[in-house]
């Protein structure tokens, strides 16, 4: 059975991850993350170098396996540091505008 997601956003998912919070841990893969800060830290950190191997193999195909897996573990992790996806638009729209290497060069200073 293929399941669409066609309208399913980070929004979305950072909701469904709330939800699966309150599961036991046995059960939910999300609710055992969310009780170890230090194993998810590490799942975020493996799914990232993951992502950086195959796009540097040039496989389209795994990167966006990856990227889907570094994804879903960052969305997790702000569950756990009660962080909103509108959080992260809304630095997103700070910078707007702005030069990364402007902006890079203001958070050295």
């Amino acid at each position: 059975m293929v399941r669409t997601l066609v309208g399913y956003n980070l929004e979305k998912l950072y909701k469904d991850l709330l939800k699966k919070k309150k599961y036991e841990k046995e059960i939910s893969y999300t609710s055992s993350l969310l009780a170890q800060k230090n194993i998810l830290a590490k799942k975020i950190g493996e799914e990232s170098i993951e992502v950086i191997l195959e796009y540097l193999d040039n496989n389209k195909k795994n990167v966006i396996k990856e990227s889907a897996d570094l994804l879903y573990h960052l969305s997790v992790m702000w569950v756990s540091a009660d962080v909103k996806p509108s959080d992260i638009w809304n630095e997103l729209q700070k910078r707007k505008g702005i030069s990364g290497l402007d902006e890079k060069k203001s958070r050295l200073n």
